[in-house]
């Protein structure tokens, strides 16, 4: 096995180091009240050593968000891959989706914030959504169910996408999220519930 040469393995460390404090402020006090000098204070590196690997705070939070984003992604996927039926498949990843909304890191930096601060990028360059695909493998196999086969995957998904995002925000944005966590629960179950009886009719 090959071995990275120091420089290449410092350069990774500092950019390690720099999402890491960059995400810690960016959760408490979001991306306006936070600057590029209190993350380069913090991380103890020199302004050329961030502007190395980020052409500016952007692009570290795009880094952050895209860190952060990842891990929620890969629960959900354990959590769907973890049920046998198509149903509970999709519960579980929804379910897991909605409860990193009570997570800080999530709750600011991918509910918040990503939209004021990405939106312009994402709608210049078309950039999907990272959730499209997570949520293409979790609901393809309600393709082969009486109540959405033949239905097109695309259109499923970006509907579901819709419904996901609204809820997330309603739980963010709520004085209570894990109350407000409690209520899309109900919603949730009763939308399934009820697509799961007609599926049997």
């Amino acid at each position: 096995m090959s071995v990275k040469p120091l420089r290449a393995r410092q350069a990774e460390a500092t950019r390690s180091l720099l999402i890491e404090v960059a995400r810690r402020n960016f959760t408490e006090y979001g991306y306006a009240a936070t600057s590029i000098d209190v993350i380069i204070r913090q991380a103890g590196v020199a302004r050329g050593a961030l502007y190395h690997h980020f052409s500016g705070k952007e692009a570290l939070f795009r880094a952050v968000y895209e860190a952060v984003e990842g891990e929620v992604v890969a629960h959900v996927m354990r959590a769907a891959a973890s049920q046998t039926s198509p149903w509970d498949a999709a519960r579980a990843g929804l379910s897991t989706f909605l409860d990193a909304c009570l997570e800080p890191a999530f709750r600011r930096i991918v509910v918040l914030d990503s939209v004021s601060v990405l939106q312009a990028q994402v709608l210049e360059v078309g950039i999907d959504p990272v959730e499209l695909p997570m949520l293409r493998t979790v609901l393809t196999p309600l393709l082969g169910t009486a109540t959405f086969g033949g239905m097109a995957i695309d259109a499923l998904t970006y509907v579901a996408l819709g419904g996901l995002y609204g809820a997330s925000l309603y739980i963010a944005r709520a004085p209570d999220p894990r109350a407000a966590r409690a209520e899309v629960d109900v919603v949730l179950d009763t939308l399934i519930s009820g697509l799961i009886a007609r599926s049997a009719t």
